[in-house]
């Protein structure tokens, strides 16, 4: 699957931890403050890359290429 088909990318709290979904799946999470991984987002699955890039925005790539 090539990274152009990755489109719908949600960020999701369920009360206990922050995730960004990419098409329904889980890609990360966000690191709990007071831990290491905190202000850092955590890889759940091979290949994907989550990263704070501003503001409002984060960078996601997957095995190195940047979703557009």
């Amino acid at each position: 699957m090539t990274v152009e088909q990755w489109t719908n990318v949600t960020l999701v709290n369920d009360g206990h931890d922050i995730f960004v979904e990419v098409n329904g799946v889980k890609i990360a999470k966000r690191g709990k403050p007071g831990t290491a991984q905190a202000g850092t987002w955590i890889s759940l699955e091979p290949g994907w890359t989550v990263s704070d890039s501003g503001m409002h925005s984060l960078e996601i790539a997957h095995d190195g290429v940047p979703l557009q």
